[in-house]
């Protein structure tokens, strides 16, 4: 979880850099390592011994793979608009709209990209109403059923680390990063990404958890095909300005 944060950028100001690596395929990165969130669920279940710890780590590995290709396809539309996979260019993304010329939050020309990634995102964290794995209720706590102390600090730990990295990875492809007018870049960023967290918290808190059967459905049946659509529509129009 912590590893991701390594080729996040948190800001550029009065010429230092405020990140660790940048990586020209830095969303890729992230990408790959949030993936391997699955394995620690399905295995802490399995290791647990409890059958209800174990349907909670098979939940929570079909819902990931459920969700991941539309998180993925989301943020294609951005990828294409800026011809970079760099969170550091795709920030510093420049427009030339009429006597303006400078950033844009890009959410202005990708607002669908951006309700499937939040959607998709909650799912891909866990958070209500999309936390089925860990489902109280029905599975009593699912895989964290058999775990306490500081075993179930870990795992608690990485699922808010992940939301805190959606969050940084929505305010650097949607919100234009650090740039907020004579905001200091850093404290720009980071305003940014709690105002994103609490979009998070409001969403716990407005909707009940679904059923299991409407969350594939919902993943499979109407995020995957609209993130599609999403790109296909993005292409016809560049091709058509021009690129």
């Amino acid at each position: 979880a912590f590893l991701a944060w390594s080729v996040i950028p948190i800001g550029l100001w009065y010429n230092v850099q405020y990140w660790i690596a940048d990586v020209n395929v830095g969303i890729l990165v992230i990408f790959a390592v949030s993936s391997l969130n699955v394995y620690a669920i399905v295995l802490g279940g399995y290791a647990s011994n409890n059958k209800y710890s174990l349907l909670g780590g098979l939940r929570s590995a079909a819902q990931l793979i459920s969700y991941e290709m539309a998180l993925g396809l989301a943020l294609v539309p951005t990828f294409m608009i800026v011809g970079s996979l760099r969170l550091r260019e795709i920030v510093e993304y420049t427009v030339h709209w009429g006597p303006y010329t400078g950033p844009i939050p890009l959410i202005l020309l990708t607002p669908v990209g951006f309700i499937i990634y939040v959607i998709a995102a909650t799912a891909e964290t866990n958070r209500t109403p999309f936390d089925l794995p860990e489902a109280e209720q029905e599975l009593i706590g699912g895989f964290l059923t058999e775990y306490s102390g500081l075993k179930f600090t870990m795992y608690y730990l990485a699922e808010y680390l992940n939301v805190i990295t959606v969050s940084a990875l929505a305010t650097l492809l949607f919100f234009g990063g650090w740039y907020l007018w004579v905001v200091p870049p850093v404290l720009a960023f980071f305003v940014k990404v709690v105002l994103v967290l609490f979009l998070y918290i409001w969403l716990r808190g407005t909707f009940p958890r679904l059923r299991y059967d409407t969350l594939m459905r919902l993943g499979w049946k109407v995020l995957l095909p609209l993130a599609i659509a999403n790109v296909v529509v993005t292409a016809i129009i560049l091709v058509a300005v021009g690129g």
